[in-house]
């Protein structure tokens, strides 16, 4: 654990500072939670080998800076480094504990995503090829009931952990599974794995959240974005397919590539009077159609 998190380390140093010299490294490790002792030129060439095995970055000397250089590889899924930024917050929230707690009164924090401590032992499922069973109640029914599935991929989403799973028998399309309702889990003394034709980029193809659909296509969708919500949108965009395609001093317009789901409207809706849905015409009536009700409700 302590080299994973000193490969952390040095991976988010470098990202921040730029090229660094071993001694430069060293001098801020001092001030680091994880110091012990400064890294010695053999145990930075072992950290280096871990980083390029494990992570999409790799390091190299540059003989004429004599520095040490980050650069980015490309990560295990397409473009998508999600998860290595998932785990360099992880490591910034443990190497601030101590401070944290001392001043918990000066910091507010949202909720930790829901099904945290179901997330080891389904990646262990993973990991050693087994299927999982457990207790599952669902969101839409009062009783519980005994499922024997095995674990495809997770997926974080508006505070929560989900799961794809298929289930035991392989005679059904997989379902997504809230890690938060499920109970009592343990592995299957049997070797379970799923389909091949199953990844996280095929199911989720122009999804937004969790919402997944067989029958229908991603397509082109188009907003209009107003005012000062266009840097709001720029900087957190509403989905990865986001693209900006026009520009003018007093709005932009987006473009995404996803399947309209009742999730996307509720995105759309938060950002109030602040865009409008130009195209495909279906999604621009369903919107104004929302807004009708809504008007219907309040007058």
């Amino acid at each position: 654990m302590s080299q994973l998190k000193k490969c952390l380390y040095i991976i988010d140093l470098l990202r921040r500072r730029g090229a660094m010299s071993l001694n430069e490294i060293n001098e801020s490790f001092r001030y680091s939670p994880l110091y012990d002792k400064n890294i010695e030129p053999r145990t930075f060439a072992r950290y280096k080998d871990f980083i390029a095995l494990n992570f999409p970055y790799y390091i190299e000397f540059n003989n004429r800076t004599k520095k040490y250089e980050l650069f980015r590889d490309k990560p295990l899924y397409g473009e998508d480094s999600s998860l290595y930024d998932y785990l360099l917050s992880a490591y910034h929230i443990q190497s601030i504990t101590e401070l944290a707690i001392k001043h918990q009164d000066k910091i507010m924090t949202a909720e930790v995503p829901t099904g945290v401590e179901n997330v080891h032992i389904i990646l262990e499922a993973i990991d050693k090829q087994r299927g999982i069973e457990c207790t599952y109640y669902s969101f839409t029914k009062e009783s519980a009931k005994e499922q024997t599935i095995i674990p495809c991929f997770l997926k974080t989403w508006e505070g929560r952990w989900y799961l794809v799973a298929e289930p035991a028998n392989q005679q059904h399309e997989p379902a997504v599974y809230a890690l938060e309702r499920m109970d009592n889990i343990r592995l299957t003394d049997k070797t379970m794995r799923p389909t091949k034709k199953i990844t996280p980029e095929k199911y989720f193809d122009g999804s937004f959240g969790i919402n997944h659909s067989d029958d229908q296509k991603p397509e082109i969708i188009r907003i209009k974005v107003y005012g000062s919500q266009v840097a709001y949108v720029r900087t957190l965009p509403i989905h990865e397919s986001q693209k900006e395609v026009e520009t003018t001093e007093d709005w932009s317009i987006f473009e995404y590539r996803l399947v309209p789901c009742f999730n996307l409207y509720q995105e759309l809706l938060w950002h109030r009077e602040k865009i409008e849905v130009l195209e495909p015409l279906y999604v621009r009536e369903e919107m104004k159609n929302i807004v009708e009700a809504l008007h219907n409700i309040y007058k």
